[in-house]
């Protein structure tokens, strides 16, 4: 006996024609393995409309945030070593592929010595830009006022000078008062 076409009906949330209904009512009255199916599944229905929705427990958002600031924070750190890794291997292949065509004049003491001494500074540049980089977005807040009262410092002191200047030019240029040597 072919269930088909009354297990998608059973499953399904679509409206049934008249016909349909009178098929798959005909169909569970001699079809235990449906009529189990269709039992089963108006139980999960009736269980889902009787229950509540939980609610989330105490804290829940709290721990969620700090969950995914932990993560997003070893994901950082995750392709920071991407990158490092990233740029160490570069740098291997390049020195694989320099080798490889200077083959007879490589000195491979004092090459090996470079590479590594250039490497190491290398890295150590991105480190110190990478630490100075966060002191200004951790110093960033304190850095707005101080520019604020900077700014208004230079205003008010090239407004001094373009006043005092106007002043020089007035009296520079003012016509002499006769009788006044």
């Amino acid at each position: 006996m072919s269930h088909q076409p009354f297990e998608d009906w059973l499953f399904s949330d679509e409206q049934l024609n008249n016909q349909q209904k009178e098929n798959m009512q005909a169909h569970l009255m001699q079809c235990e393995q449906c009529q189990s199916v269709a039992n089963a599944l108006n139980h999960v229905n009736t269980t889902f409309k009787n229950s509540s929705n939980p609610e989330p427990s105490q804290g829940f958002t709290q721990r969620w945030f700090e969950k995914l600031s932990i993560t997003r924070e070893q994901q950082k750190i995750k392709r920071t070593w991407i990158i490092i890794l990233g740029f160490f291997s570069t740098a291997t292949i390049i020195s694989v592929a320099i080798t490889a065509v200077n083959l007879k004049s490589i000195n491979w003491a004092y090459q090996l010595s470079q590479f590594i001494a250039s490497f190491s500074l290398f890295a150590g540049k991105i480190n110190q830009i990478w630490r100075l980089g966060q002191r200004i977005a951790n110093g960033f807040p304190l850095i707005i006022p101080i520019m604020i009262v900077l700014s208004l410092g230079l205003f008010s002191f090239v407004s001094a000078l373009f006043v005092a200047s106007i002043s020089s030019i007035i009296r520079i240029y003012k016509p002499l008062e006769e009788g006044v040597y």
